[in-house]
């Protein structure tokens, strides 16, 4: 009976000892996995970032058009603007322009 029992320990300890195999390779491929979505992720954030970038540039630029449009009375530009949805309307005193609509 004593072989029996050891015989049985020994099985135990096998299959214990695969399933703790089994368990440290899915931790390795589950860090992989991770790691690539973290990386999938920052690539993501880093196109956010530079489409805010471009829309305060683009922002910036329909303030700069619409106030000099404003300033000079210069109906190309007004019309420019106007074509890609930019409407304004001069501020009281003449001097400043305030865009109503951003572009589209």
């Amino acid at each position: 009976m004593a072989e029996g029992t050891v015989g049985r320990r020994d099985r135990v300890q096998l299959v214990l000892g695969v399933i703790a195999l089994l368990a440290a390779t899915v931790l390795v491929v589950m860090g992989a996995v991770n790691r690539s979505l973290q990386a999938q992720v920052a690539a993501g954030q880093a196109k956010i970032a530079g489409a805010q970038a471009a829309a305060n540039v683009n922002n910036s630029l329909i303030r700069l058009l619409a106030k000099s449009a404003a300033e000079t009375g210069d109906t190309q530009i007004r019309a420019l603007l106007a074509r890609n949805g930019i409407t304004f309307r001069q501020a009281p005193g003449g001097s400043a322009a305030t865009p109503a609509a951003d572009a589209k």
